[in-house]
């Protein structure tokens, strides 16, 4: 209560010598004044009370008191404001730069600011780095898309303030990037947009902006057809990029056609458009018999439609010779394969021949590999590893040891054999030995496969110790 008693016969003394027009007494109260508010031990007195004492000194229209009593109790905000109402924007965004934890400050602000000082107001964003959200400053940007802008020079220090946030701060934000590229667009800066482009379009996935708003961007813009290529490059659209190109720059066209290294087919339709273009619209037969050595896709049938229906021999005679001879070497390395391709195939049946012609010795005291019992008592199969099993024997083992989808055609092809009668026996015995006489399992991938399987399972080992004790 004191204080702001204390507070309140300031102001009246300094109002009387207001008007009293006795500047120089007021000026020396006014320094006393100031100095009893920094006192610290009055500090949390002011704070508790700081808003009665607004009211006091805006009552008594003392302003510069207020504005300094604000700075004390570190309210930027009226400080600023006032600043912005009396035009002094300089002063203004000094305040803001020297606050502490100032950033919706400078949210708040920055419109009025960037119209006005933006120079400063950008050196002022740049300083604070990355204590600033550059998505959250596009507000106070987005004004110098206006046509009026550049002739102010706001667009460019727009500009320089992206710039800083995509290179400096390797920002990523969809937003920074499109709006950047949008700049440039406007300026009809085709210098930066491209380079711009270059740097940030190198995968397909990772592009920082959004192509399809990029080229919309290019589009409205005369002169910036290059980059609308670069952008449908971009975009997997070659076709298009091509067709584009080839209206301003034929280089460039074979330059997008030349990326293409993954598709064969898509390539060679690109450099058909392109030398397509050279014979009909610039008539130019030279170039486009270049493309038959710059494009190992192209051959001379593939152009000669293109051609006008009057045209000597002479200029192409050469690409004709060079392509009948590489037709003659194709046609004598097939020759060469069907060859090859012959006597494999009479190796094959030779070996056939021979395999049916083939037999075993089985001894009058053979035993099954399984059952121990008399081999020649019943049908068997013998394999050319020269073991030997009775049939149901194999097919039993074989049915606890294929995997589960073979396991189960075997069972199925047992089961229906015996229902079955005549040829359709004789093809599910065929069937079954197919399965069966795939391979020996005691010498073949089947043992191989089973190397890690315990010898016995763990109730027979169980049934086994219970033997032995």
């Amino acid at each position: 209560m004191l204080t702001t008693w204390l507070v309140e016969l300031y102001l009246n003394e300094l109002g009387v010598l207001q008007d009293q027009g006795k500047q120089q007494d007021r000026k020396r109260l006014q320094k006393d004044f100031h100095d009893m508010l920094q006192k610290d031990m009055l500090k949390e007195c002011l704070e508790v009370n700081s808003r009665t004492i607004y009211s006091l000194m805006a009552s008594h229209g003392c302003v510069e008191d207020m504005v300094f009593f604000a700075g004390l109790m570190k309210d930027y905000e009226r400080v600023i404001n006032y600043h912005t109402q009396q035009s002094h924007y300089k002063e203004a965004l000094q305040v803001l730069s020297q606050s502490v934890g100032s950033a919706h400050l400078f949210y708040k602000f920055s419109p009025l600011l960037m119209q006005h000082i933006p120079t400063a107001t950008v050196d002022a964003w740049i300083e604070k780095g990355r204590n600033l959200e550059p998505k959250r400053l596009i507000p106070s940007l987005i004004q110098c898309n206006q046509p009026a802008a550049a002739e102010s020079h706001q667009m460019q220090e727009a500009i320089r303030y992206l710039e800083f946030c995509v290179e400096k701060l390797g920002n990523r934000e969809t937003a920074i990037h499109n709006f950047l590229l949008s700049l440039y667009a406007k300026l009809n800066d085709k210098t930066k947009l491209l380079k711009y482009l270059y740097k940030h379009s190198k995968v397909d996935s990772a592009v920082p902006y959004d192509a399809r708003y990029a080229l919309r961007v290019c589009n409205e813009v005369k002169e910036l057809d290059r980059a609308c290529v670069h952008i449908y490059s971009v975009m997997g659209l070659l076709e298009e990029a091509v067709n584009l190109a080839l209206t301003f720059d034929v280089d460039l066209a074979k330059e997008v056609a030349s990326r293409q290294m993954n598709d064969d087919s898509l390539q060679k339709k690109l450099w058909l458009s392109i030398a397509k273009h050279v014979i009909e619209e610039e008539q130019n037969i030279n170039q486009a018999m270049k493309f038959l050595s710059d494009c190992a896709y192209l051959k001379i049938e593939d152009i000669l439609p293109f051609f006008p229906d009057f045209v000597t021999i002479d200029q192409f005679k050469e690409a004709i010779c060079r392509s009948l001879q590489e037709y003659n070497t194709h046609i004598d390395s097939l020759k060469t394969e069907m060859k090859g391709a012959t006597e494999s195939a009479k190796s094959i049946r030779a070996d056939i021949h021979e395999v049916r012609n083939k037999y075993g010795i089985i001894a009058p005291d053979a035993k099954c590999g399984l059952c121990q019992f008399p081999l020649l008592t019943k049908g068997f199969y013998l394999f050319p590893c020269h073991h030997y099993f009775h049939s149901d024997c194999l097919i039993q083992e074989l049915m606890q040891q294929l995997p589960g989808h073979q396991r189960k055609r075997l069972e199925e092809l047992v089961r229906s054999h015996s229902t079955v009668s005549g040829a359709e026996q004789s093809k599910k015995k065929e069937q079954i030995d197919d399965i069966v006489c795939a391979d020996c399992i005691f010498c073949g991938d089947l043992m191989i496969r089973l190397v890690d399987e315990p010898f016995f399972t763990e109730e027979e080992y169980a049934e086994a110790q219970r033997s032995w004790s």
